[in-house]
């Protein structure tokens, strides 16, 4: 029988309010788990298509229990202080989910600057290190096997990202901080990642899908309920043998 045993546990998902994120929050959200939606201050849902496309609080409020945080990822401290934050509302977290993400438009070799590399790999790498850092340093050092789950969503095309310089780059960054985190904090906690082929959030018009679905095997684009779902699984208890791994979910794309 499948017993994912995620009733009740906590969940903190960083950019949860909106697409791959919000799907995310739901997911967990209809196992019976505590979500905590971590969102960034400002942010609207321009660009989202069905799931989370309300304002953030909007969202949160559809959600039975969730609580939301906002946090900057870009200011010193951000990482930490939202840990801080989620621990003293809804209690220890049980699973991490590092979603948020930064993709800056000027990311090729002839627009790339110093300041969009920083900013880029803050949030799509520095960030996530620290809030496992922080998840670890609440769990005591002889706690049970499994006792936490941490899944990083990076991309498919992490192994090299054409005009995606910063972007690329930070996500290889982040798988590689999957495996060395599963590797030091194992046995107490499991740190995963998904690598996502193309999802329509609303960012592929019909025309590009056209272009895309040959390169897919299983002939569609992805929807944000693929990435949910496979993360569930991660966090779950049929996945407690499971740790240091990048897991494609992506039809096939890149094969």
């Amino acid at each position: 029988m499948i017993e994912s045993r995620l009733s009740d546990k906590t969940v903190l998902v960083t950019g949860g309010a909106t697409n791959i994120g919000a799907a995310i929050s739901l997911a967990f959200a209809e196992q019976g788990a505590r979500v905590v939606v971590h969102y960034a201050p400002g942010m609207t849902s321009a660009g989202s298509r069905e799931i989370g496309a309300a304002e953030p609080q909007a969202f949160i409020a559809s959600l039975p229990d969730a609580i939301g945080v906002a946090e900057d990822f870009l200011t010193p401290g951000a990482a930490a202080r939202l840990m801080d934050t989620v621990v003293e509302q809804a209690g220890p977290v049980d699973v991490l989910v590092n979603n948020a993400a930064l993709a800056n438009e000027a990311d090729t070799f002839d627009t790339i600057d110093e300041t969009g590399i920083e900013q880029t790999l803050r949030v799509n790498a520095m960030a996530p290190a620290i809030l496992i850092a922080e998840l670890s340093k609440r769990l005591p050092s002889n706690a049970p096997a499994d006792s936490a789950s941490v899944v990083n969503i990076s991309t498919d095309a992490a192994r090299g990202f054409p005009n995606q310089v910063s972007y690329g780059m930070s996500k290889a960054a982040l798988e590689s901080l999957t495996r060395g985190a599963a590797t030091d904090l194992a046995p107490r906690i499991r740190v995963n990642a998904i690598a996502p082929g193309p999802i329509q959030t609303g960012w592929m018009d019909d025309e590009l899908i056209r272009k895309v679905i040959p390169r897919i095997p299983m002939q569609r684009v992805g929807d944000p309920s693929d990435i949910a779902d496979a993360c569930v699984f991660l966090a779950s208890h049929q996945a407690r043998w499971i740790t240091g791994q990048v897991i494609q979910v992506a039809g096939g794309h890149w094969l």
